[in-house]
């Protein structure tokens, strides 16, 4: 045999050997995309990862629209998805694109039909700036009506809220406040009146607080307050006494995910007591004075999330809205 015959066997040989270890090393990969940063997802990441030996985890952040239209791909760029809209994430389910993961997350607390699980309920809150308010802080929605109505001038230009028309949350919480409170356009007229400051993000809706723009927030995401840091001297955390939304944060696996194997060891790996404390570290988890909601109602998961996702019943809930809100 020639020493180029040899060389050429033992190439093809090499190459044989190598291609099924880069298909092992491409099958123990997990993509996970989510709407969090990747600095704020990264505590998650390595606990995952800690716990699963020789599993690659990847990140890739994107919004809830585009993690919503990849899902439906037959080959997704992702085998996990984390929504904090949990409307999105039922709808996904709900025209068969995401996996039936059976009895494989048992530690979830909220699910629907194995398919989407709740890891997190995100209690809405107030944030008031306290000199604003002379005599007490108000702690419900009629207090905060009636201080508004009452100080209209004072409040000008001094109330910040998110636009519902493009934050999804927000959007959610409103028509989740709509159903549940009569006050509800009562309380966007008054910020109307008081010619109340709309931002895009609630990430935004905080920097104006900080720098001094804003005196009271309405619906904020407890967990992007805790992750945002320390508030500013004199701001508090209002909970609403009459009742606190709370909104599930989910997760699920598309139907044609690459490595549904692993996605869902990671999925069991996220709703372990191990993971807890990177939970916390990334903002899910209460403070030690909010340890008892007693007017907390949960959003629950199931086909209802759908009707405020109807095109027809969005835009004619956003153009009462604006026109509330807008003055």
């Amino acid at each position: 045999m020639s020493n180029v015959v040899r060389s050429a066997l033992f190439c093809l040989l090499l190459i044989g050997s190598l291609v099924p270890m880069t298909v092992q090393a491409q099958d123990r990969a997990v993509r996970i995309a989510g709407v969090v940063s990747e600095e704020r997802i990264a505590p998650l990441i390595a606990v995952i990862e800690s716990r699963l030996p020789g599993t690659q985890l990847s990140y890739v952040r994107l919004s809830s629209a585009q993690i919503a239209a990849e899902a439906k791909r037959a080959n997704p760029p992702f085998d996990i998805a984390l929504f904090s809209s949990p409307d999105i994430a039922v709808s996904v389910a709900n025209e068969g694109y995401a996996a039936d993961n059976g009895a494989a997350v048992i530690a979830a607390e909220e699910q629907w039909r194995h398919e989407v699980f709740g890891f997190w309920s995100d209690p809405a809150v107030m944030v008031l700036r306290q000199d604003a308010f002379a005599d007490r802080l108000p702690r419900t929605r009629i207090e905060l009506v009636r201080a508004l109505e009452q100080n209209s001038e004072q409040f000008s230009r001094r109330v910040g809220i998110v636009n519902i028309g493009i934050d999804d949350v927000s959007y959610l919480l409103a028509s989740q406040d709509s159903i549940r409170t009569s006050l509800y356009w009562r309380l966007m007229r008054s910020f109307g009146v008081a010619k109340a400051r709309i931002y895009d993000t609630t990430d935004d809706l905080l920097e104006a607080l900080r720098a001094g723009e804003i005196d009271v927030l309405y619906n904020v995401p407890l967990s992007t307050l805790s992750a945002n840091g320390a508030l500013p001297a004199g701001v508090t955390v209002a909970v609403p006494q009459d009742y606190v939304l709370a909104v599930p944060w989910t997760v699920l696996m598309p139907k044609g995910a690459t490595n549904l194997r692993d996605a869902r060891a990671a999925l069991q790996v996220l709703h372990s007591v191990d993971a807890k404390p990177a939970l916390a570290e990334a903002g899910f988890s209460y403070p030690i004075d909010f340890t008892s909601f007693d007017s907390l109602q949960g959003i629950e998961l199931g086909p209802e999330l759908l009707v405020f996702r109807d095109t027809i019943k969005r835009s004619k809930f956003l153009d009462i809205w604006f026109q509330m809100v807008v003055n």
